[in-house]
């Protein structure tokens, strides 16, 4: 029976070197052996015999060659496919070293939904301050970072804490607030977030509210659906240090139940011996604290 393209893959010969399948996919992501030569600041000669070397290595053709284009061969994605966790693999390796091993002069990242990051952004003076000498990074985004790998150093997440949490070190700093604002008390258009209001809370709240009247629009971005809203469009679910503050929007309906969540500060343990993360957090803590009537719509 004929092996398929993979099975050849799995039962070479000659062990491929790692260094090379490292090569393999970078003229994969970058489209050619010139591409992918500079991004690796080596000659494309060089990495035109590393690609023969794990052609041989393997007995296969990966690349068919144009005269101006790579294309993989059947082999080649089949390679890919294998290749590409081991990638990956090695990019959270290498994040996970640099983290244990941290620059203290490198910036203090801090991940958070966008609601929470455009809070941080009024203070960032503040919050500069408790950094300085070292930068912010501000990652905004629903996506819960790995804290372990480092690719944050600190996490503002909200309502519950995060599974899997015994090398994490946490802490309750506040709540944030969300309601429902417009220009009047009677607005007869929603703007919706786009998920399906069985996944989310918020959404599945909107969608309530938006019974019997028009959705204008569905917009995710906090800040652009905020802008909209006041610009008219129709009413939008805001965070309510935000919808309080504009005197041209008024609440609609009252933060209630979900709609009031938890935020909790996340680190990961080694940050305690980094005394830029610390002080950052600390900052951090002081000031849900010092704004809490706010953020809780009071």
């Amino acid at each position: 029976m004929a092996r398929s393209c993979l099975d050849s893959f799995r039962f070479a010969l000659t062990e491929p070197s790692w260094d090379d399948l490292r090569i393999f996919l970078a003229v994969v992501a970058h489209g050619s052996m010139n591409s992918a030569a500079k991004a690796l600041g080596q000659s494309q000669p060089t990495i035109a015999r590393r690609i023969k070397v794990l052609e041989e290595s393997f007995g296969l053709t990966l690349f068919q060659r144009g005269p101006n284009n790579l294309e993989l061969t059947e082999a080649g994605h089949a390679v890919l496919d294998a290749a590409a966790p081991m990638g990956e693999a090695a990019a959270i390796v290498s994040r996970t070293a640099a983290a244990y091993r941290p620059d203290p002069d490198a910036p203090v990242r801090i991940t958070a939904t966008a609601s929470v990051t455009l809070f941080m952004s009024l203070h960032a003076a503040e919050l500069h301050e408790a950094a300085a000498p070292v930068e912010i990074s501000y990652i905004p985004t629903r996506q819960q970072l790995d804290l372990a790998s480092g690719e944050a150093d600190i996490g503002l997440r909200m309502r519950t804490l995060p599974e899997g949490t015994d090398d994490l070190v946490a802490r309750k700093i506040g709540q944030i607030a969300f309601a429902i604002y417009a220009l009047n008390e009677n607005p007869t258009a929603v703007i919706a977030p786009p998920e399906d209001p069985t996944l989310s809370r918020q959404a599945a709240y909107v969608a309530d509210f938006a019974q019997g009247r028009t959705i204008a629009a569905r917009i995710g971005d906090m800040p652009i659906r905020y802008q909209a809203a006041k610009a008219g469009l129709g009413a939008a679910f805001l965070p309510c240090w935000l919808g309080d503050s504009d005197p041209d929007l008024v609440q609609v309906m009252k933060p209630e139940g979900d709609l009031i969540e938890d935020v909790f500060l996340v680190m990961h343990r080694r940050s305690r011996n980094r005394p830029n993360v610390t002080r950052v957090a600390n900052a951090l803590a002081a000031l849900f604290k010092r704004n809490q009537k706010a953020l809780v719509g009071g």
